[in-house]
C-alpha cells in the first residue's frame, strides 16, 4: 500500500508543475477556443493516471520523482529531490530532524508514516467513491417517474435543470416546467455535450480528483475543468447565433441555473456552474482570429512536451582524489563522462580554488590530445568536445596534507559512467586491509604483478568494492570493511571462432564501512550500502574487472536499478533493509578478526548498560527501548553475541534482567520465535527460555557451541 501512495504522491508532485502551467496559460489564452482549455486539462489528466514518463531534454518539471522510495523511507538520512534547490535546502534539515531513523529502529518512521498514509488515502477514496454512488442512487430514484418525450429526451419533476445521465446509453433529462421557448437552447446545448462525449469526461475527472483527493491543485484543476468544458459547449452552439439569439439562450442559463453545492456531484448540466461568467462569454463571443487558434495550438503541444516527460539526469559530480603530499599536477576523475551535444559545461564544486580543468578523451595516450581552461568557482566553463566520445576530467591541485583529499567538480549536459581500465589515481587496497582478501599472502600489496595474481572471484569483487570506496584509509577510521550479497550471476559466453574469455556479472548489494575501533567496541563512522553490478573478464582463472555500475542517486535510485537489474531480483535490489543486517555483521566480523577485539567484554558491557536503566521496571523490553543503539550492536556483532550469551545460559542460573535481555537477543539472531513452545518475551526467566530451546531443538545451541 505505501508504494502505491508513495506513486500517488510522486505524480501527484510532477502533475502540480503542470497544473499550474496550465493555470498561466489560461490567463494567456482568455481570447482562446475553450476546447484548447479542455485539452490542457486532459494533458493534466494523462500526467496524474499515466504510472510512467519518458525523459526529455526540454521537461520543466523539476524532479520526477520527488520522494524516492530509497533517499525518503530507507535512507539513514531521508531528503527530498525536488529539483528546486532553495526547497531541497530548507525542507531536508526539518525531515531530517523529523524522521531520521535512530539506530536501534527496526523502520525508518517514514516507512511507519508511509504506510499510516496509505491507508487514510484508501479510507478518503471509499468515502468519495461511496459518496458519488449513493448521489447516483439517490438521483436515479427521482428519475424513474420520468416521461419520454423524444429520442433520448425525458421530463421529470423531481429535477431543477436539464442534464444528461448514462455511460453506454445516455439521455437528457429537461425539468418539466422548462419553457417550449428555452428548450431549444437546452437542447442544442446537451447535444453538443454528448458529441464531445463531456458525460464521460466529467466521470473520468471526478475518479482523478477522488484517486488525488488530498491534492488541492487536482481539486482546482477539476473545478476549472467542468467550468471550461461548459464554456466551450456554449461557443460550439452560439457561434452562429446573432445577438438575439445569444441573449435568449443566456435567458435560457439564468432560468436553468443549479445551486453550486450540487454542481461536484451532479451529471453534466445545462445551468450547472458559473453561470455568471458563462453569460459574460455568450453575450460577449468573437469569433477568435486564426493566428490565434493556431498561436493556442502550438502552445498547447508545447506545454505536452515540457510537462508530460521527466527531466534527463544530466548533471553529475564528479570526484578527483589528490594524493597526500602532491606538489602539483593533473589528477583525473575515476567516473568518465560523455556530452549529449558538442559542449560540456563544467563547475567547481566541493574542495576546488582557482584552478586548471582539463578534458582527456579516454584511452588518450598522452596529455597533448586533452582541452583544458582555467576554472574559477562561481564561473561556468565551456569546453568544445565530440558527441558519444568519453573523457576524464582533471584538475591541478596541490595536497601538502598527509592524507589523500577528495575534490569536486560538476558536469552539465553529460551522461557519466565508471572509467574502465585506467590507471591514474585509481585507490590501492590499504596494506592491512590486504590479509583479509588474500589470507595468507604477506601484509604488502604487490604493486605490477598485482594483475596477474590468480584471484577467487571472491577476492576480486571484495577488491572492486574497496578500491571504489577506500580512497582516503587513515587517521579519520582504522579499519574499512565490505561485503557483497549476491543477488544473480550471469556468464556472457565468448563469441567467434577466436574468442577465448567470457564475462561474468554479479548483482548483489554492496556494504561499505569504515570504523574505528577501541576497547570499548567498533564504532561506525562512515559507509555505503548501494546495489551494484559487477562486470568481469575471465582470463585464465583471474578475473579483470571492467564495469562497475552502481545506480544514480536521487529521483533516479529504483528507475536506475528497474532498467538494469533482471526483473525478478529488482524489487530485492530496492530494499535495503532485507539484507542490512546480515551484511553488517559479516563487515563486524572481518572487524573483529582483524583486530582481535575482546567481544566477550564488549558484548558484557553492552548488556551491562542495557540493564543499567531505567531500573525502575520489570518489564525487559523497558531497558531494550531505553538503549535501542546498544541493543542493535548487539546484534551487529551476531555470532560473537550468540556464543556469549549461550555460553552463559549453559553453565545455567541466568534468572534476573540480564537472563531475559540475552534471551530477546538470541531469539532475534536464531529466528526462533513461535519455533518452539516458550517465547523469550513471555518467558518467566531468561533460562527458561534457553531450557527450553535446548530440550526442543540442542542441535541449534550445538551448532554454535559443540560440545
Amino acid at each position: 500500500m505505501d508504494k502505491i501512495f508513495l506513486s500517488l504522491l510522486n505524480r501527484g508532485i510532477a502533475a502540480g508543475w503542470l497544473i499550474l502551467a496550465v493555470l498561466a496559460l489560461r490567463l494567456l489564452l482568455k481570447k482562446a477556443p475553450k476546447w484548447l482549455s479542455c485539452v490542457l486539462w486532459g494533458i493534466a489528466a494523462v500526467r496524474l493516471i499515466c504510472p510512467f514518463s519518458f525523459e526529455s531534454a526540454f521537461s520543466l518539471i523539476p524532479s520526477g520523482e520527488t520522494l524516492s522510495r530509497t533517499t525518503v523511507m530507507y535512507a539513514q538520512r531521508p531528503e527530498i529531490t525536488s529539483g528546486v534547490s532553495i526547497l531541497n535546502r530548507t525542507l531536508n534539515p526539518v525531515i531530517q530532524d523529523a524522521f531520521a531513523p535512530s539506530p536501534g529502529a527496526s523502520v525508518n518512521p517514514l516507512q511507519v508514516w508511509m504506510f499510516f498514509g496509505g491507508i487514510l488515502w484508501v479510507i478518503g477514496l471509499t468515502v468519495l467513491l461511496l459518496y458519488a454512488l449513493a448521489s447516483f442512487w439517490h438521483l436515479y430514484v427521482r428519475l424513474r417517474e420520468s416521461v419520454p418525450i423524444e429520442e433520448n429526451v425525458r421530463l421529470c419533476d423531481g429535477v431543477e435543470s436539464p442534464f444528461i445521465l448514462g455511460i453506454v446509453h445516455p439521455r437528457i433529462y429537461l425539468p418539466s416546467d422548462l419553457m417550449k421557448e428555452e428548450m431549444k437552447y437546452v437542447l442544442a446545448h446537451e447535444r453538443a455535450h454528448l458529441k464531445r462525449r463531456d458525460h464521460w469526461w466529467k466521470l473520468l475527472g471526478y475518479l482523478v480528483a477522488a484517486v488525488y483527493w488530498f491534492h488541492p491543485l487536482v481539486w482546482a484543476a477539476y473545478i476549472l475543468f467542468c467550468r471550461d468544458m461548459e464554456l466551450a459547449c456554449d461557443e460550439k452552439v452560439i457561434k452562429g447565433m446573432d445577438m438575439e439569439g445569444k441573449k435568449a439562450y443566456s435567458h435560457a442559463l439564468v432560468t436553468c441555473s443549479v445551486s453550486k453545492r450540487r454542481g461536484m456531484i451532479c451529471p453534466v448540466a445545462f445551468g450547472e456552474i458559473g453561470v455568471k461568467e458563462r453569460v459574460k462569454a455568450v453575450l460577449g463571443y468573437r469569433k477568435p482570429a486564426f493566428w490565434l487558434i493556431l498561436a493556442a495550438i502550438f502552445a498547447c503541444a508545447v506545454v505536452a512536451v515540457c510537462f508530460l516527460t521527466n527531466p534527463r539526469e544530466d548533471t553529475y559530480k564528479v570526484g578527483i582524489t589528490i594524493p597526500a603530499g602532491s606538489e602539483g599536477g593533473i589528477y583525473y576523475s575515476d567516473e568518465e563522462i560523455s556530452p549529449y551535444g558538442n559542449r560540456i559545461t563544467l563547475w567547481a564544486d566541493e574542495g576546488l580554488s582557482d584552478t586548471e580543468v582539463v578534458l582527456m578523451p579516454s584511452g588518450a595516450e598522452n596529455e597533448q590530445t586533452a582541452a583544458s581552461e582555467y576554472m574559477t568557482p562561481g564561473m561556468p566553463v565551456r569546453m568544445e568536445a565530440e558527441k558519444d566520445v568519453w573523457y576524464r576530467i582533471g584538475v591541478n591541485v596541490s595536497n601538502p596534507a598527509k592524507e589523500d583529499k577528495k575534490v569536486y567538480v560538476r558536469a552539465e549536459g553529460v551522461q557519466i559512467r565508471i572509467a574502465s581500465g585506467t590507471e591514474e589515481n585509481v585507490s590501492s587496497i590499504p596494506s592491512d586491509l590486504y590479509d583479509l582478501i588474500y589470507p595468507g599472502e604477506g601484509s604488502e600489496v604487490p604493486a605490477e604483478t598485482e594483475d596477474a595474481r590468480e584471484d577467487t572471484i571472491d577476492a576480486a569483487i571484495q577488491k572492486a568494492i574497496l578500491e571504489k570506496n577506500a580512497s582516503s584509509y587513515g587517521e579519520m577510521y582504522d579499519l574499512a570493511c565490505c561485503d557483497f550479497l549476491p543477488l544473480k550471476t550471469e556468464t556472457t559466453e565468448p563469441a567467434g571462432e577466436n574468442a577465448r574469455n567470457h564475462m561474468v556479472s554479479y548483482y548483489g548489494w554492496a556494504l561499505y564501512q569504515e570504523y574505528r575501533i577501541s576497547d570499548k567496541g567498533i564504532e561506525d563512522v562512515g559507509g555505503s550500502h548501494i546495489p551494484i553490478v559487477l562486470t568481469f573478464e575471465e582470463k585464465n582463472g583471474n578475473y579483470e574487472l571492467k564495469e562497475y555500475w552502481e545506480p544514480r542517486e536521487g529521483s533516479y535510485f529504483v528507475t536506475d536499478i528497474r532498467s538494469r537489474f533482471p526483473a525478478e531480483i529488482a524489487e530485492d535490489a530496492i530494499d535495503s533493509q532485507k539484507f542490512g543486517m546480515q551484511q553488517i555483521q559479516s563487515c563486524y566480523r572481518q572487524a573483529v578478526e582483524f583486530s582481535g577485539l575482546d567481544t566477550d567484554r564488549v558484548i558484557g558491557d553492552l548488556l551491562e548498560t542495557i540493564c543499567s536503566e531505567p531500573g525502575t521496571s520489570s518489564n525487559p523490553q523497558d531497558y531494550v527501548e531505553a538503549h535501542s543503539i546498544e541493543y542493535r550492536e548487539l546484534l551487529f556483532y551476531g555470532e560473537y553475541t550468540l556464543r556469549y550469551c549461550l555460553n552463559r545460559f549453559r553453565k545455567g542460573n541466568e534468572t534476573g534482567l540480564e537472563g531475559h535481555i540475552m534471551a530477546l537477543v538470541c531469539e532475534e539472531l536464531m529466528q526462533t520465535k513461535g519455533t518452539i513452545p516458550a517465547d523469550a518475551g513471555t518467558a518467566e526467566t531468561g533460562q527458561l527460555w534457553y531450557d527450553t530451546l535446548y530440550a526442543h531443538g540442542s542441535n541449534r545451541v550445538e551448532s554454535i557451541l559443540p560440545e
